[in-house]
């Protein structure tokens, strides 16, 4: 798995639509419980909140490799 990087939302946005992959983020939601949603198109947008969560891990796959996102905005 690589690490990439993102210093905005916008940025990690941009850089999904023009790789054309799908983001998969993995949570927390308020009982606790692990989720994961896949986000790709007019979704995209919904990442920053997502990845906002606890505990939150996202990642993509491309050419059969696997991407960690890196959100550096994150508090």
């Amino acid at each position: 798995m690589k690490r990439i990087v993102f210093a905005t939302p916008e940025e990690l946005i941009q850089h999904c639509e023009n790789e054309q992959v799908s983001l998969v983020v993995e949570y927390r939601d308020e009982a606790g419980k692990q989720r994961q949603v896949v986000l790709a198109g007019e979704r995209l947008p919904e990442a920053k909140t997502y990845i906002e969560s606890p505990k939150a891990e996202a990642y993509y796959r491309k050419d059969g490799l696997f991407y960690e996102v890196v959100a550096s905005w994150k508090p």
